[in-house]
């Protein structure tokens, strides 16, 4: 793999743990002065709002623009409201912290889908291998940032908190700093005639491919909360959830066990639903935390294939509004299936959820389509069994 390569997935990795990694010293702060959990709720709401709000547009932004100016532009911006996030907490204005890490995630909405946009330039050959692990930065940074944060809201370490994310966003900056993405072709006739809704109409693979992921991303936030009442203590839901989401840094071996086998999306759905059944019949917790590392692996595989599918299947003019759009879907799905997982718990009981969310994983297999490739290839079309 190229030196741009590594240099843009290891910056992309450095600034999505640094956006991550502020949140739970905020939402412990908002906790601290507000105690009320309807507050608390919409602090936690406030780190996945700017995606849904502002992916589908961001991703539009960056099929306009050159793609790493853009990305350039949010690591800096990222740095400037980092900052601001440092000095309101320094002089306890945590609601001004809060604002400002909210307005920081909006402002790093167009980076993903221009990078992911990118890659197949960028990595040629080596596109599929590059977008899996851009994908497993992504979607394991949700976890690692956090989890980093967490550990260091010790009394003697909480002030280092905003000022780690700052660095984190520094060195992004300083990797990516004389990258050059490949433009957006402006020489595509469809692309030019057509928007992304024509698109998408156009291509059954386009709307399969953000249907899994929305689907896959609604079942992991309802397995994810249903956990706490499935095993029934604090200590054995914290491993099992740290077992779901460090399960994402797996990918990659996963896939290339895949690659090996010749196996796609829709064998990552199945073993992803069987993994949860499996859930469903633990024993124990140390019987349930193999298959919910497994099904931890398997998600990002299906968000691989899937973001493969778009890069294939997507006009290179549209292909950052398509992967925002799919953002977007992703992420909304994600708070739906957060907001319905506790009632549907207390309805129905864990068990019968999780059993739910498998099903719901096999209904998306029959939306897998292969993708129609009418551009030159630019990467190796994702297998399909």
């Amino acid at each position: 793999m190229e030196a741009a390569v590594r240099r843009t997935v290891a910056s992309h990795a450095l600034a999505a743990v640094g956006m991550s990694l502020p949140w739970p010293l905020l939402v412990l702060l908002v906790w601290e002065r507000a105690g009320d959990g309807w507050v608390l709720g919409l602090a936690g709401a406030a780190r996945m709002l700017p995606y849904v709000a502002c992916s589908w547009a961001a991703g539009r932004l960056a099929d306009r623009c050159a793609r790493d100016r853009i990305v350039r532009l949010t690591i800096v911006a990222r740095v400037v409201l980092l900052v601001a996030v440092a000095g309101s907490l320094a002089v306890g204005a945590t609601w001004a912290a809060l604002a400002a890490a909210t307005v920081a995630i909006a402002a790093a909405t167009p980076a993903y889908p221009a990078l992911a946009a990118a890659m197949p330039g960028l990595a040629e050959d080596r596109s599929e291998r590059a977008t899996g692990l851009l994908v497993t930065v992504e979607v394991a940074s949700f976890v690692v940032g956090p989890a980093i944060g967490g550990l260091l809201l010790a009394g003697s370490t909480r002030p280092l908190v905003p000022w780690a994310a700052v660095a984190c966003l520094v060195g992004a900056h300083l990797l990516f700093d004389g990258v050059r993405l490949p433009a957006a072709r402006a020489g595509e006739r469809d692309a030019e005639q057509t928007g992304v809704v024509a698109a998408l109409r156009a291509s059954a693979a386009l709307r399969g491919a953000v249907a899994v992921v929305a689907l896959v991303n609604a079942v992991a936030a309802v397995v994810g909360l249903v956990l706490l009442p499935l095993l029934g203590d604090g200590v054995d839901f914290g491993v099992a959830t740290g077992a779901l989401g460090m399960g994402a840094l797996g990918g990659p071996l996963l896939g290339r066990v895949g690659d090996r086998w010749r196996v796609g999306v829709r064998t990552w759905l199945l073993l992803l639903a069987a993994c949860l059944a499996l859930v469903v019949v633990a024993s124990s917790l140390w019987a349930a935390v193999p298959p919910l590392a497994l099904a931890g692996a398997a998600a990002v595989q299906v968000e691989t294939a899937a973001t493969a599918t778009v890069q294939v299947a997507a006009p290179d003019r549209l292909r950052s509004t398509v992967l925002g759009l799919t953002d977007t879907a992703m992420v909304a799905a994600a708070l739906v299936g957060a907001l319905v997982a506790p009632t549907l718990a207390e309805l129905l009981g864990p068990h019968v959820v999780v059993a739910l969310a498998a099903c719901l994983t096999l209904a998306a297999v029959p939306l897998v389509r292969r993708p129609v490739v009418r551009v030159p290839v630019e990467q190796r079309v994702p297998q399909y069994s």
